[in-house]
């Protein structure tokens, strides 16, 4: 589904590069006065695969037959019902574990390929090959699920929190997106959207000097706002191209649900550019990070047909580059230490407490579901 920013990386695979290491020990008084400065919650109180919305793959994957694939710790099974519905299913068969991904759909069902056992999206087993009574135990755990911009995403829980969101003000059918890219990290998934609220980094890896204060918002219970002021002061010829084109200065705004969807939104004084971070973690030590560039689609015709596919390509080729060295040097190895904070990294430790907050995580598990 995604093109990686260096070499193929997809979910479940890991990224081949060292892990960054310290040359140095601090002693006992440097590491109080660390500790002292600012305060980000410990590691477990982050779950391992948080309570939030993710893409399941492409919908053209599922148009004639369902697909399993290992996500979030557990093999899942998209599906498309006969009256066009998705479906998310754990994929293991309820009877003896079959792997629906294996079999059919039929109907408004998907069918096991062992027994013939079928599932409505709801996860209810409606039928039994042989005729026998449905056991209560003959069901499926079901995710809520949304197919947008021929993606399908899934709600790791048993009912969404919250829609599936999109950029703020804007109706999804008046975009257009490109074609993912991705690349796996070899860093914890909460480390993803805290990179936004380091705004230290932006000069030294972007090319872009802060050129205001910050301004820091949480719109509902489950997202967080932050938006500030960047000069484009690189001297590289995108660089000189982007200021050419969009001005010398940008608003960058990035909104963060539940730290696996970050909306990216660059303001510049004569255009705008759009895209999405989603985070799939792998575990408790490395996270897969797709990029999704949006545009707004042209309002006639030619314009779709000609000045759109432009406009995306250049677009998610700026927006690829921009990223790449943070992904670069994660995919290398980024680890989370809260004690290592220092006091201009306040913004990133608020970060770190709504998150933690925001995704109830307390032992470091799986969110969102309560085991019978």
């Amino acid at each position: 589904m995604s093109e990686p920013l260096k070499q193929p990386q997809f979910p479940g695979s890991i990224s081949t590069g060292d892990t960054l290491q310290s040359t140095s020990q601090p002693r006992g008084s440097e590491t109080r006065a660390l500790s002292e400065a600012v305060h980000a919650p410990p590691a477990e109180r982050f779950p391992t695969y948080p309570t939030a919305w993710y893409p399941f793959g492409q919908a053209r994957e599922i148009r004639h037959r369902p697909v399993s694939k290992d996500l979030l710790g557990r093999r899942l099974v998209a599906f498309r019902t006969a009256g066009g519905q998705i479906g998310v299913l754990d994929a293991h068969c309820s009877h003896l574990g079959a792997d629906l991904g294996r079999g059919c759909v039929a109907g408004d069902t998907v069918q096991c390929p062992f027994h013939n056992w079928r599932y409505g999206v709801d996860g209810l087993c409606s039928h039994i090959y042989t005729g026998d009574l449905i056991p209560p135990a003959a069901r499926q755990r079901s995710y809520p699920a949304v197919e947008r911009h021929g993606l399908v995403f899934f709600f790791n829980g048993p009912e969404a929190l919250y829609p599936l969101p999109f950029f703020d003000g804007a109706d999804p059918d008046d975009f257009i997106r490109a074609r993912p890219f991705g690349m796996t990290l070899r860093c914890p998934w909460w480390l993803v959207g805290a990179n936004a609220c380091d705004l230290q980094h932006f000069l030294g890896a972007h090319d872009r000097r802060l050129a205001g204060p910050a301004q820091v918002s949480c719109p509902t219970p489950y997202s967080r706002r932050a938006s500030a002021p960047f000069a484009v002061v690189g001297a590289s010829w995108r660089d000189r191209f982007t200021r050419w084109v969009g001005g010398p200065e940008v608003e960058l705004s990035v909104t963060d649900w539940s730290g696996t969807m970050l909306f990216v939104t660059a303001r510049f004084r004569r255009t705008r550019s759009y895209g999405l971070l989603t985070s799939l973690s792998l575990g408790r030590d490395s996270v897969f990070v797709r990029g999704i560039v949006f545009v707004k689609r042209s309002r006639f015709s030619l314009g779709r047909w000609l000045l759109d596919p432009v406009n995306l390509w250049l677009r998610r080729y700026f927006i690829k580059e921009f990223l790449r060295p943070d992904a670069e040097l994660a995919a290398r190895g980024l680890r989370y230490d809260p004690d290592r904070l220092l006091p201009c990294d306040d913004e990133m430790a608020s970060y770190f407490t709504w998150l933690a907050q925001t995704t109830g995580g307390s032992d470091g598990g799986i969110a969102g579901w309560t085991e019978a």
